[in-house]
């Protein structure tokens, strides 16, 4: 069976429980000449040090499909994007905080972290990204129109998640996408802003075969992604419900689980 392209979700998959990358993931992605994309719900700014270690070259999906780029920092090529209207996004963000104060919430545009305070949530995805926002009071945020990508929520617990999730079915906002990414973090998008579409932009205008196709995840914005590509590897961290969508399973992604199926896949395919 060819195997003809890759593609791995970035957080608890490609990357450690500390947000690094093994030394083994490295050395065998490196090695392989098949294309490797990442598909992530990061900013392409918290990507840039996975494509630096990786050298990748080719384009890469960020914001849960949000944009697709090519590049880091300064030379990053924006291929497609999809933005949250900005006065929906203001809506929004003023809405959760309002009504969820304990909850972190922040927003992206393609090179910016934002928030109003920093707090539990923020201070640990800042440990993770090693990024840190614009810190600013609402109203000074939202004074210009930017290009917002993506809205993210961290809750630590489980009870609140829930309230929270249940605010977004009963408002009915149109035009968003509203996905949780593993077990505290729940992010708003552009409807069109899914892993899938991500994909299937890299791939269009590409003579390949989508069943020869693999994509590694964990969390539950890695289903879209699972159910285009010929082949779901799921991490053995992955949450039950999402391993269900899986034809594969892998070692964990502290254990370099990604690194490894791509080494015995390709031994039993040499070709």
């Amino acid at each position: 069976m060819a195997v003809e392209y890759f593609f791995s979700d970035m957080d608890n998959t490609l990357l450690t429980s500390n947000g690094s990358i093994t030394q083994e993931n490295i050395e065998i992605i490196k090695k392989i000449d098949t294309p490797f994309s990442l598909v992530s719900a990061r900013a392409p700014i918290e990507m840039d040090f996975a494509l630096d270690l990786l050298d990748l070259k080719g384009p890469q999906v960020g914001f849960n499909g949000g944009i697709v780029f090519q590049g880091t920092g300064n030379t990053r090529n924006v291929i497609e994007k999809k933005i949250i209207n900005f006065q929906l996004a203001k809506l929004i963000v003023e809405s959760i905080v309002a009504r969820f104060p304990d909850v972190s919430t922040s927003f992206y545009d393609e090179n910016f972290w934002y928030t109003n305070e920093i707090n539990k949530g923020i201070a640990y995805e800042s440990s993770l990204t090693k990024q840190s926002p614009i810190v600013k009071p609402l109203s000074q945020l939202f004074e210009k129109n930017i290009d917002i990508y993506k809205i993210m929520i961290i809750i630590f617990d489980e009870s609140v998640m829930t309230k929270v999730i249940n605010y977004f079915t009963e408002a009915k906002f149109e035009s968003i996408s509203v996905q949780r990414s593993g077990k505290n973090y729940l992010e708003i998008t552009h409807e069109d802003a899914i892993k899938e579409n991500g994909i299937k932009c890299i791939l269009q205008n590409k003579n390949i075969n989508l069943e020869n196709t693999y994509a590694f995840g964990d969390g539950h914005n890695d289903i879209p992604m699972f159910n285009i590509v010929g082949h779901a590897v799921a991490m053995a961290n992955s949450a039950l419900e999402v391993k269900q969508y899986a034809d594969y399973l892998t070692d964990t992604n502290d254990n370099s689980g990604v690194g490894k199926f791509i080494l015995k896949l390709l031994k039993n395919n040499p070709s």
